[in-house]
Protein backbone atom coordinates (compact mmCIF):
# COMPACT_ATOMS: atom_id res chain seq x y z
CA UNK A 1 0.00 0.00 0.00
CA UNK A 2 1.61 3.59 -0.76
CA UNK A 3 1.98 5.77 1.93
CA UNK A 4 -0.81 8.21 0.42
CA UNK A 5 -3.18 5.78 -0.34
CA UNK A 6 -6.44 6.95 -0.26
CA UNK A 7 -7.08 3.72 2.16
CA UNK A 8 -5.35 5.37 5.03
CA UNK A 9 -7.35 7.90 6.04
CA UNK A 10 -8.62 7.35 9.60
CA UNK A 11 -11.87 8.90 10.69
CA UNK A 12 -10.88 10.73 13.47
CA UNK A 13 -13.42 10.37 16.61
CA UNK A 14 -13.65 12.75 19.97
CA UNK A 15 -15.53 10.13 22.33
CA UNK A 16 -17.46 12.88 25.05
CA UNK A 17 -18.61 11.06 28.08
CA UNK A 18 -21.79 13.38 29.49
CA UNK A 19 -22.94 13.00 33.44
CA UNK A 20 -25.60 15.14 35.55
CA UNK A 21 -24.36 14.61 39.46
CA UNK A 22 -26.49 15.95 42.12
CA UNK A 23 -24.60 17.94 44.92
CA UNK A 24 -27.59 17.91 47.22
CA UNK A 25 -29.82 15.13 48.43
CA UNK A 26 -33.24 15.44 47.33
CA UNK A 27 -36.05 13.38 45.66
CA UNK A 28 -37.90 14.22 42.51
CA UNK A 29 -38.26 14.69 38.67
CA UNK A 30 -34.67 15.45 38.01
CA UNK A 31 -33.44 12.87 40.80
CA UNK A 32 -34.07 9.02 41.49
CA UNK A 33 -33.52 6.77 44.06
CA UNK A 34 -33.42 6.61 47.80
CA UNK A 35 -30.61 6.63 50.60
CA UNK A 36 -27.29 6.22 49.11
CA UNK A 37 -28.30 6.59 45.87
CA UNK A 38 -29.47 10.08 46.35
CA UNK A 39 -25.56 11.05 47.12
CA UNK A 40 -23.07 12.95 44.93
CA UNK A 41 -20.48 9.92 45.66
CA UNK A 42 -23.53 7.10 44.17
CA UNK A 43 -23.88 9.43 40.96
CA UNK A 44 -19.91 10.02 40.43
CA UNK A 45 -19.78 5.87 41.15
CA UNK A 46 -22.28 5.32 38.51
CA UNK A 47 -21.13 7.74 36.03
CA UNK A 48 -17.32 5.74 36.24
CA UNK A 49 -18.88 2.77 35.80
CA UNK A 50 -20.90 3.47 32.84
CA UNK A 51 -17.74 5.47 31.40
CA UNK A 52 -15.53 2.20 31.81
CA UNK A 53 -18.61 0.19 29.62
CA UNK A 54 -18.58 3.05 26.97
CA UNK A 55 -14.94 2.32 26.66
CA UNK A 56 -14.87 -0.88 26.42
CA UNK A 57 -17.42 -0.53 23.96
CA UNK A 58 -15.77 1.18 22.09
CA UNK A 59 -12.33 -0.57 21.96
CA UNK A 60 -14.32 -4.03 21.12
CA UNK A 61 -16.75 -2.91 18.89
CA UNK A 62 -15.17 -0.09 16.67
CA UNK A 63 -12.34 -0.90 13.79
CA UNK A 64 -9.19 0.45 14.36
CA UNK A 65 -8.03 0.00 10.68
CA UNK A 66 -10.94 2.81 10.00
CA UNK A 67 -11.53 4.70 13.14
CA UNK A 68 -9.21 7.10 15.30
CA UNK A 69 -10.09 7.55 18.69
CA UNK A 70 -8.91 10.62 21.07
CA UNK A 71 -9.12 10.13 24.58
CA UNK A 72 -12.53 10.46 25.93
CA UNK A 73 -13.67 13.81 27.60
CA UNK A 74 -15.53 14.05 30.59
CA UNK A 75 -18.03 16.44 31.38
CA UNK A 76 -19.54 16.88 34.73
CA UNK A 77 -22.71 19.19 35.36
CA UNK A 78 -24.75 19.83 38.15
CA UNK A 79 -28.53 20.53 39.52
CA UNK A 80 -28.24 23.86 38.43
CA UNK A 81 -27.65 22.80 35.40
CA UNK A 82 -24.40 25.22 34.73
CA UNK A 83 -22.02 23.59 31.89
CA UNK A 84 -18.67 23.92 33.40
CA UNK A 85 -16.86 26.18 30.63
CA UNK A 86 -13.34 24.67 31.20
CA UNK A 87 -14.32 20.89 30.77
CA UNK A 88 -16.35 21.69 27.65
CA UNK A 89 -13.36 23.55 26.14
CA UNK A 90 -11.35 20.43 26.73
CA UNK A 91 -13.91 18.35 24.99
CA UNK A 92 -14.14 20.51 21.71
CA UNK A 93 -10.20 21.43 21.96
CA UNK A 94 -8.49 19.43 19.02
CA UNK A 95 -12.07 20.30 17.44
CA UNK A 96 -9.92 20.94 13.95
CA UNK A 97 -8.84 17.47 13.82
CA UNK A 98 -12.00 15.73 14.77
CA UNK A 99 -14.47 14.75 12.15
CA UNK A 100 -17.15 13.65 14.38
CA UNK A 101 -17.91 13.25 18.15
CA UNK A 102 -19.47 10.32 19.22
CA UNK A 103 -21.56 11.20 22.59
CA UNK A 104 -22.30 8.83 25.73
CA UNK A 105 -23.29 9.10 29.23
CA UNK A 106 -25.53 9.45 31.88
CA UNK A 107 -29.62 11.13 32.12
CA UNK A 108 -29.89 14.65 30.45
CA UNK A 109 -26.72 14.72 27.67
CA UNK A 110 -28.86 16.64 25.05
CA UNK A 111 -28.37 19.76 26.65
CA UNK A 112 -24.69 19.73 26.53
CA UNK A 113 -24.81 17.99 23.06
CA UNK A 114 -26.26 20.93 21.24
CA UNK A 115 -23.78 23.07 22.64
CA UNK A 116 -21.35 21.06 21.06
CA UNK A 117 -22.73 20.51 17.73
CA UNK A 118 -23.40 24.45 18.13
CA UNK A 119 -19.79 25.01 19.16
CA UNK A 120 -18.18 22.79 16.82
CA UNK A 121 -20.41 22.98 13.56
CA UNK A 122 -19.32 18.63 13.39
CA UNK A 123 -21.03 15.85 13.20
CA UNK A 124 -22.66 14.47 16.72
CA UNK A 125 -23.44 10.56 16.66
CA UNK A 126 -24.94 8.29 19.99
CA UNK A 127 -25.50 5.03 19.85
CA UNK A 128 -26.57 2.89 23.06
CA UNK A 129 -24.04 0.94 25.11
CA UNK A 130 -24.33 -2.71 24.25
CA UNK A 131 -25.65 -3.58 27.56
CA UNK A 132 -28.61 -0.99 26.91
CA UNK A 133 -31.88 -2.19 26.08
CA UNK A 134 -33.48 0.87 24.65
CA UNK A 135 -32.25 3.59 22.33
CA UNK A 136 -30.50 6.62 23.14
CA UNK A 137 -32.89 8.99 23.45
CA UNK A 138 -30.88 12.24 24.73
CA UNK A 139 -29.52 11.62 21.25
CA UNK A 140 -33.23 11.24 19.37
CA UNK A 141 -33.97 14.81 21.97
CA UNK A 142 -30.85 16.60 21.05
CA UNK A 143 -30.82 15.72 17.05
CA UNK A 144 -34.80 16.85 16.50
CA UNK A 145 -33.12 20.23 17.96
CA UNK A 146 -30.34 20.27 15.68
CA UNK A 147 -32.10 19.52 12.91
CA UNK A 148 -34.36 22.54 13.30
CA UNK A 149 -31.70 24.89 13.64
CA UNK A 150 -30.03 23.63 10.32
CA UNK A 151 -27.23 21.41 11.97
CA UNK A 152 -28.25 18.09 9.92
CA UNK A 153 -24.95 16.35 10.16
CA UNK A 154 -26.47 14.11 13.42
CA UNK A 155 -26.80 10.54 13.19
CA UNK A 156 -28.37 8.08 16.24
CA UNK A 157 -27.29 4.53 15.74
CA UNK A 158 -29.32 1.38 17.39
CA UNK A 159 -26.51 -0.36 17.97
CA UNK A 160 -22.29 -0.72 17.11
CA UNK A 161 -23.27 -1.88 13.73
CA UNK A 162 -25.10 0.46 12.67
CA UNK A 163 -22.49 2.88 14.47
CA UNK A 164 -19.45 1.12 12.29
CA UNK A 165 -21.41 1.84 9.13
CA UNK A 166 -22.17 5.43 9.95
CA UNK A 167 -18.33 5.64 10.73
CA UNK A 168 -16.83 3.61 7.73
CA UNK A 169 -19.83 5.81 5.18
CA UNK A 170 -18.13 9.47 7.10
CA UNK A 171 -14.43 7.85 6.28
CA UNK A 172 -15.23 7.86 2.72
CA UNK A 173 -16.25 10.94 2.26
CA UNK A 174 -13.00 12.62 4.02
CA UNK A 175 -10.81 9.68 1.77
CA UNK A 176 -12.54 11.54 -1.42
CA UNK A 177 -11.80 15.31 0.23
CA UNK A 178 -8.35 13.85 0.91
CA UNK A 179 -8.15 12.56 -2.92
CA UNK A 180 -6.40 14.42 -5.75
CA UNK A 181 -6.22 13.34 -9.50
CA UNK A 182 -3.47 12.95 -11.54
CA UNK A 183 -5.61 13.61 -14.95
CA UNK A 184 -3.90 13.42 -17.38
CA UNK A 185 -4.36 15.14 -20.96
CA UNK A 186 -3.08 15.28 -24.40
CA UNK A 187 -5.73 17.53 -25.78
CA UNK A 188 -9.62 17.76 -25.22
CA UNK A 189 -10.86 17.86 -21.71
CA UNK A 190 -13.29 15.59 -22.11
CA UNK A 191 -11.98 12.43 -23.63
CA UNK A 192 -13.66 11.14 -26.84
CA UNK A 193 -13.82 7.30 -25.66
CA UNK A 194 -15.66 8.31 -22.60
CA UNK A 195 -18.17 11.50 -22.90
CA UNK A 196 -20.01 10.44 -20.16
CA UNK A 197 -17.46 10.90 -17.53
CA UNK A 198 -18.57 14.39 -16.30
CA UNK A 199 -19.95 17.75 -17.78
CA UNK A 200 -18.10 19.98 -15.19
CA UNK A 201 -14.92 19.44 -13.46
CA UNK A 202 -15.84 21.48 -10.53
CA UNK A 203 -18.87 20.17 -10.30
CA UNK A 204 -16.50 16.78 -8.90
CA UNK A 205 -14.43 19.34 -6.42
CA UNK A 206 -18.09 20.85 -5.63
CA UNK A 207 -19.64 17.13 -4.31
CA UNK A 208 -16.58 15.77 -3.11
CA UNK A 209 -13.99 17.79 -2.77
CA UNK A 210 -11.38 16.31 -4.70
CA UNK A 211 -9.02 18.33 -6.03
CA UNK A 212 -7.55 17.46 -10.07
CA UNK A 213 -4.22 18.38 -11.05
CA UNK A 214 -3.93 18.74 -15.02
CA UNK A 215 -0.80 16.89 -16.84
CA UNK A 216 0.40 16.94 -20.01
CA UNK A 217 0.45 13.08 -20.80
CA UNK A 218 3.53 13.69 -23.18
CA UNK A 219 5.66 14.32 -20.49
CA UNK A 220 5.15 10.69 -19.10
CA UNK A 221 7.34 9.90 -22.01
CA UNK A 222 9.79 12.21 -21.86
CA UNK A 223 11.04 11.10 -18.45
CA UNK A 224 10.83 7.69 -19.43
CA UNK A 225 13.52 8.64 -22.02
CA UNK A 226 15.41 10.38 -19.22
CA UNK A 227 15.40 7.34 -16.83
CA UNK A 228 18.79 6.35 -15.29
CA UNK A 229 20.08 2.73 -15.28
CA UNK A 230 18.98 2.47 -11.85
CA UNK A 231 15.35 3.56 -12.98
CA UNK A 232 15.66 1.22 -15.72
CA UNK A 233 16.95 -1.70 -13.18
CA UNK A 234 14.32 -0.87 -10.75
CA UNK A 235 11.70 -1.71 -13.77
CA UNK A 236 13.08 -4.86 -14.50
CA UNK A 237 13.37 -6.42 -10.81
CA UNK A 238 9.37 -5.27 -10.49
CA UNK A 239 8.84 -6.97 -13.69
CA UNK A 240 10.24 -9.89 -12.78
CA UNK A 241 9.00 -9.91 -9.35
CA UNK A 242 5.63 -9.92 -11.37
CA UNK A 243 6.31 -13.16 -13.18
CA UNK A 244 7.72 -14.84 -10.29
CA UNK A 245 4.59 -14.48 -8.43
CA UNK A 246 2.12 -14.98 -11.23
CA UNK A 247 0.11 -17.98 -12.22
CA UNK A 248 0.91 -18.20 -15.38
CA UNK A 249 2.49 -15.79 -18.09
CA UNK A 250 1.13 -16.18 -21.61
CA UNK A 251 3.27 -13.82 -23.46
CA UNK A 252 7.43 -12.75 -23.29
CA UNK A 253 8.23 -11.90 -19.77
CA UNK A 254 10.50 -9.63 -20.84
CA UNK A 255 7.84 -7.43 -22.32
CA UNK A 256 6.11 -6.60 -19.12
CA UNK A 257 9.20 -4.72 -18.34
CA UNK A 258 7.84 -2.08 -20.58
CA UNK A 259 4.89 -1.44 -18.94
CA UNK A 260 6.58 -1.15 -15.71
CA UNK A 261 8.39 1.53 -16.83
CA UNK A 262 5.49 3.25 -17.43
CA UNK A 263 4.32 2.51 -14.15
CA UNK A 264 7.47 3.49 -12.43
CA UNK A 265 7.26 6.90 -14.13
CA UNK A 266 3.21 7.44 -13.23
CA UNK A 267 4.56 6.91 -9.79
CA UNK A 268 7.46 9.09 -9.94
CA UNK A 269 4.95 12.35 -10.93
CA UNK A 270 1.94 10.97 -8.54
CA UNK A 271 4.27 11.64 -5.72
CA UNK A 272 6.27 14.66 -7.31
CA UNK A 273 2.43 16.39 -7.42
CA UNK A 274 1.41 14.80 -4.19
CA UNK A 275 -1.47 12.87 -5.88
CA UNK A 276 -3.09 9.81 -5.09
CA UNK A 277 -5.28 9.24 -8.06
CA UNK A 278 -5.03 8.65 -11.58
CA UNK A 279 -6.24 8.53 -14.99
CA UNK A 280 -5.39 9.18 -18.52
CA UNK A 281 -6.95 8.84 -22.06
CA UNK A 282 -6.28 5.66 -23.74
CA UNK A 283 -7.37 6.46 -27.12
CA UNK A 284 -5.91 9.79 -27.44
CA UNK A 285 -2.45 8.74 -26.49
CA UNK A 286 -2.36 5.94 -27.81
CA UNK A 287 -2.80 8.30 -31.45
CA UNK A 288 0.46 9.77 -30.72
CA UNK A 289 1.97 6.21 -31.79
CA UNK A 290 4.30 6.43 -29.03
CA UNK A 291 2.72 3.10 -27.42
CA UNK A 292 3.20 1.66 -30.60
CA UNK A 293 6.74 2.85 -30.30
CA UNK A 294 7.56 1.81 -27.06
CA UNK A 295 5.57 -1.05 -26.80
CA UNK A 296 2.99 -0.73 -23.65
CA UNK A 297 -0.22 0.26 -22.57
CA UNK A 298 -1.95 1.64 -19.15
CA UNK A 299 -3.66 -1.74 -18.51
CA UNK A 300 -0.61 -2.65 -16.17
CA UNK A 301 -0.55 0.67 -14.47
CA UNK A 302 -4.47 0.71 -13.90
CA UNK A 303 -4.06 -2.57 -12.05
CA UNK A 304 -1.10 -2.39 -10.02
CA UNK A 305 -1.96 1.32 -8.74
CA UNK A 306 -5.27 0.34 -7.47
CA UNK A 307 -3.83 -2.85 -5.86
CA UNK A 308 -1.63 0.28 -4.03
CA UNK A 309 -4.62 1.68 -2.87
CA UNK A 310 -4.73 4.57 -5.82
CA UNK A 311 -7.97 4.79 -7.95
CA UNK A 312 -6.84 4.87 -11.58
CA UNK A 313 -9.25 4.55 -14.49
CA UNK A 314 -9.45 3.79 -17.98
CA UNK A 315 -10.18 6.36 -20.54
CA UNK A 316 -9.52 9.33 -18.60
CA UNK A 317 -13.19 8.81 -16.54
CA UNK A 318 -12.91 11.14 -13.76
CA UNK A 319 -16.17 10.04 -12.33
CA UNK A 320 -15.15 6.32 -12.50
CA UNK A 321 -11.87 7.69 -10.36
CA UNK A 322 -14.75 8.76 -7.91
CA UNK A 323 -16.46 5.50 -8.41
CA UNK A 324 -12.89 3.35 -7.54
CA UNK A 325 -12.35 5.38 -4.73
CA UNK A 326 -16.26 5.32 -3.34
CA UNK A 327 -15.70 1.38 -3.68
CA UNK A 328 -12.12 0.51 -2.47
CA UNK A 329 -12.98 2.54 0.84
CA UNK A 330 -16.37 0.94 1.85
CA UNK A 331 -15.41 -2.55 0.71
CA UNK A 332 -11.56 -2.54 1.26
CA UNK A 333 -11.08 -4.35 -1.82
CA UNK A 334 -9.14 -3.62 -5.26
CA UNK A 335 -12.10 -3.28 -8.24
CA UNK A 336 -12.60 -4.17 -11.47
CA UNK A 337 -14.03 -1.81 -14.18
CA UNK A 338 -15.40 -1.37 -17.42
CA UNK A 339 -18.08 -1.29 -20.28
CA UNK A 340 -21.11 -2.39 -19.33
CA UNK A 341 -23.11 -4.21 -21.46
CA UNK A 342 -26.75 -6.23 -21.47
CA UNK A 343 -26.62 -9.68 -23.65
CA UNK A 344 -29.02 -9.43 -25.84
CA UNK A 345 -28.98 -12.50 -26.90
CA UNK A 346 -29.19 -14.04 -23.43
CA UNK A 347 -31.47 -11.43 -21.84
CA UNK A 348 -33.71 -13.86 -21.08
CA UNK A 349 -31.57 -14.82 -18.79
CA UNK A 350 -30.58 -11.12 -17.50
CA UNK A 351 -27.55 -11.78 -18.69
CA UNK A 352 -25.07 -8.60 -18.32
CA UNK A 353 -20.95 -8.51 -18.49
CA UNK A 354 -18.16 -5.96 -17.80
CA UNK A 355 -14.94 -5.82 -20.09
CA UNK A 356 -11.85 -4.05 -19.72
CA UNK A 357 -8.18 -5.86 -19.13
CA UNK A 358 -7.73 -4.12 -15.58
CA UNK A 359 -8.85 -7.23 -13.04
CA UNK A 360 -6.27 -6.78 -10.33
CA UNK A 361 -4.81 -9.36 -7.79
CA UNK A 362 -6.71 -7.71 -4.65
CA UNK A 363 -9.97 -7.70 -5.80
CA UNK A 364 -11.47 -10.14 -2.95
CA UNK A 365 -9.51 -7.97 -0.28
CA UNK A 366 -6.08 -5.81 0.04
CA UNK A 367 -5.60 -8.87 2.69
CA UNK A 368 -6.25 -11.54 0.15
CA UNK A 369 -4.71 -11.06 -3.03
CA UNK A 370 -4.94 -13.80 -5.98
CA UNK A 371 -2.53 -15.07 -8.14
CA UNK A 372 -3.39 -14.16 -11.89
CA UNK A 373 -2.23 -14.78 -15.10
CA UNK A 374 -0.52 -12.32 -17.44
CA UNK A 375 -1.98 -11.69 -21.43
CA UNK A 376 -0.68 -9.15 -23.82
CA UNK A 377 -3.16 -6.71 -24.77
CA UNK A 378 -1.81 -6.41 -28.63
CA UNK A 379 -1.25 -9.11 -31.07
CA UNK A 380 2.04 -7.97 -31.15
CA UNK A 381 2.76 -9.77 -27.99
CA UNK A 382 3.36 -6.38 -25.70
CA UNK A 383 1.48 -4.52 -23.27
CA UNK A 384 1.11 -6.84 -20.16
CA UNK A 385 -2.47 -7.22 -18.55
CA UNK A 386 -3.62 -8.69 -15.52
CA UNK A 387 -5.89 -11.41 -16.67
CA UNK A 388 -8.49 -13.44 -13.74
CA UNK A 389 -10.74 -16.57 -14.50
CA UNK A 390 -14.38 -14.75 -12.93
CA UNK A 391 -15.64 -18.15 -13.71
CA UNK A 392 -14.42 -20.02 -11.01
CA UNK A 393 -16.04 -17.74 -8.84
CA UNK A 394 -19.52 -18.32 -10.32
CA UNK A 395 -22.47 -17.27 -8.08
CA UNK A 396 -20.96 -14.82 -6.08
CA UNK A 397 -22.32 -11.73 -5.35
CA UNK A 398 -20.99 -8.61 -7.16
CA UNK A 399 -22.31 -4.93 -6.51
CA UNK A 400 -21.19 -2.24 -9.22
CA UNK A 401 -21.82 1.82 -9.51
CA UNK A 402 -21.47 4.42 -12.04
CA UNK A 403 -21.82 8.45 -10.84
CA UNK A 404 -23.78 10.30 -13.38
CA UNK A 405 -22.14 12.83 -15.23
CA UNK A 406 -23.49 15.66 -13.67
CA UNK A 407 -21.97 14.11 -10.19
CA UNK A 408 -25.82 14.03 -8.53
CA UNK A 409 -26.72 10.39 -8.86
CA UNK A 410 -25.29 6.97 -8.14
CA UNK A 411 -26.19 4.15 -9.97
CA UNK A 412 -26.00 1.02 -7.55
CA UNK A 413 -26.73 -2.49 -8.72
CA UNK A 414 -26.06 -6.23 -7.60
CA UNK A 415 -25.16 -9.29 -9.84
CA UNK A 416 -24.63 -12.83 -9.59
CA UNK A 417 -21.22 -14.33 -11.60
CA UNK A 418 -21.91 -16.67 -13.95
CA UNK A 419 -18.77 -17.30 -16.06
CA UNK A 420 -16.05 -15.04 -17.96
CA UNK A 421 -15.35 -13.97 -21.61
CA UNK A 422 -11.86 -14.31 -22.72
CA UNK A 423 -9.75 -14.92 -20.05
CA UNK A 424 -6.62 -15.15 -22.26
CA UNK A 425 -7.53 -13.49 -25.42
CA UNK A 426 -5.78 -10.45 -26.49
CA UNK A 427 -6.91 -7.05 -26.75
CA UNK A 428 -9.61 -5.57 -24.54
CA UNK A 429 -11.72 -8.35 -24.53
CA UNK A 430 -11.29 -9.54 -20.75
CA UNK A 431 -15.02 -9.34 -19.06
CA UNK A 432 -16.87 -11.01 -15.97
CA UNK A 433 -20.10 -12.36 -17.06
CA UNK A 434 -22.57 -12.34 -14.43
CA UNK A 435 -26.84 -12.16 -14.30
CA UNK A 436 -28.98 -9.03 -12.57
CA UNK A 437 -32.45 -9.07 -11.44
CA UNK A 438 -34.04 -7.09 -14.63
CA UNK A 439 -31.28 -6.40 -17.46
CA UNK A 440 -33.88 -3.88 -19.32
CA UNK A 441 -34.12 -2.24 -16.26
CA UNK A 442 -30.72 -1.91 -15.54
CA UNK A 443 -30.19 -0.78 -19.42
CA UNK A 444 -33.11 1.72 -19.17
CA UNK A 445 -31.57 3.33 -15.80
CA UNK A 446 -27.43 3.07 -16.95
CA UNK A 447 -28.47 5.39 -20.32
CA UNK A 448 -28.35 8.57 -17.37
CA UNK A 449 -24.82 7.45 -16.23
CA UNK A 450 -22.83 5.82 -19.02
CA UNK A 451 -21.15 2.76 -19.79
CA UNK A 452 -18.13 2.45 -17.14
CA UNK A 453 -18.93 0.45 -13.86
CA UNK A 454 -16.85 -0.33 -11.17
CA UNK A 455 -17.63 -3.63 -9.04
CA UNK A 456 -16.72 -5.70 -6.36
CA UNK A 457 -17.25 -8.88 -4.61
CA UNK A 458 -19.90 -9.29 -2.15
CA UNK A 459 -22.87 -6.89 -1.53
CA UNK A 460 -22.62 -3.07 -0.53
CA UNK A 461 -25.75 -2.04 -1.53
CA UNK A 462 -26.71 -0.79 2.44
CA UNK A 463 -23.44 1.04 2.96
CA UNK A 464 -23.37 2.55 -1.06
CA UNK A 465 -27.05 3.55 -0.49
CA UNK A 466 -25.90 5.29 3.42
CA UNK A 467 -23.12 7.24 1.40
CA UNK A 468 -25.60 8.67 -1.12
CA UNK A 469 -27.91 10.05 1.48
CA UNK A 470 -24.80 11.77 3.13
CA UNK A 471 -23.38 12.97 -0.09
CA UNK A 472 -27.27 13.97 -1.07
CA UNK A 473 -27.19 12.03 -4.42
CA UNK A 474 -29.95 10.11 -5.45
CA UNK A 475 -29.28 6.94 -5.10
CA UNK A 476 -30.70 4.67 -8.40
CA UNK A 477 -31.25 0.90 -7.62
CA UNK A 478 -30.80 -1.62 -10.32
Amino acid sequence: MRKNSVLNDKLVVQPVFISLQHKHVFMGPCRYGIGEELTYDYDHEMAQKDLEYFEKDMNDYLNPAEVELLDTKFIEWHEDFAVPEDQLNAAIAENEKVDAYLISGTRLISYVSTIIGKRTNKPLVWVPLSKSKQSRLGGIDASAHMHALGYHEMYNALDFGELNRMFRIMRVRKALKNTKIMYALRNNVLSFGCVSSFINLQDVTDRFGTEIVNYNGREFFNMMDEFTEEDNEQAKKYAEELVREANAVHMPAENIVNDCKFYLAVNKVLDQYDCNAFTIPCFEMCATRELNKRHLTFCLTNSLLKDDGIPAACAADIGSVISLDIMMNIARKSPHMGNCMVMVKDIENNTMRILHDVATRCMKGYDNPDKVDYVSFTKGNWGATMRYDFAKDAGETITMINISPKMDKIMIAKGEITGCDDFLTQECKHAVVFKVKDARDFHAKQEYFGQHYVWVYGDYTEDLKAFAKLMGMEAVLA
